[in-house]
């Protein structure tokens, strides 16, 4: 039966434009008129469908199944590359602009220097990290693990990853990130949005009428029409609690360029 509604209502779900609205910004700021980007940690979806032509984007991940929840990549991306984000395949400065939207906290611990270090190495221009940080959004997936162990007995792959590994710490991911251009940070999703949220998609009647809502919402948000994008931008900062603090996600943002402004030799 799952399996079935997947098919039919696909593997998209609202939380995942949540995440990826601000990043879309963020790029569309960074390249105006397009370039090469590559996500890392794209899962089946990923930011692809999103983007607007003029991009020429790879994925990148060690696994596209959505823990078992997708049997196949999504249309529209350039290149499809099996990886690891701690090393790489790729040469210094290979694209335009790297994204990687909630995957260190899959990272263990002791590796996320490493994680960050490599996505800021392939990136030329901007690189956008997001990912859940925090006390108390640690402290929200831990109660919502209870609650759901309590209902159901078990709690989703993703989820047991969170609590496993532990949420990346801003104040290392910008230390990291800074020996390779300026850092910016804004913040995403508000903790009580992100329980509410999730609760309801994970149901099986709340969480299919919410897929299914979620199917115009993301033709909105990748319409070529501002007014379209506009709309689209309005709801889903309502639904993220306008970014409330305490917030669940950090997104953290390096530009490049302006290491290299500040290495030209002065005449």
């Amino acid at each position: 039966m799952i399996r079935v509604g997947r098919r039919v209502l696909g593997t998209r779900q609202i939380n995942h434009l949540i995440r990826f609205e601000p990043v879309l910004d963020l790029i569309a700021q960074a390249a105006p008129h397009g370039g090469s980007v590559l996500d890392v940690g794209s899962g089946s979806h990923g930011i692809t469908s999103l983007l607007g032509d003029g991009f020429q984007i790879t994925v990148l991940d060690a696994d596209f199944t959505d823990y078992g929840a997708a049997t196949r990549m999504n249309a529209g991306a350039d290149n499809r590359v099996m990886g690891d984000v701690r090393a790489l395949p790729f040469a210094d400065d290979s694209f335009d602009i790297v994204i990687a939207i909630d995957l260190l906290e899959h990272v263990p611990a002791s590796d996320r220097v490493q994680a960050v270090s490599e996505i800021c190495r392939v990136a030329a221009r901007c690189v956008v990290i997001a990912f859940p940080s925090g006390e108390d959004a640690f402290a929200a997936d831990r109660r919502l693990a209870e609650v759901l162990r309590a209902e159901r007995g078990r709690v989703p792959p993703w989820l047991d990853e969170h609590l496993h590994n532990g949420f990346p710490e801003r104040r290392q991911v910008a230390a990291t990130a800074s020996r390779f251009g300026s850092v910016a940070m804004i913040e995403n999703q508000s903790i009580a949005s992100h329980v509410r949220l999730i609760e309801a998609e994970l149901r099986p009647v709340t969480g299919a009428t919410l897929r299914l809502a979620c199917h115009p919402l993301e033709r909105l948000l990748a319409s070529r029409r501002s007014r379209a994008r506009r709309l689209a931008t309005t709801i889903l900062c309502h639904l993220r609690g306008r970014d409330q603090p305490p917030t669940y996600r950090a997104v953290v943002t390096v530009d490049k360029r302006s290491l290299r402004h500040d290495r030209q030799p002065t005449v």
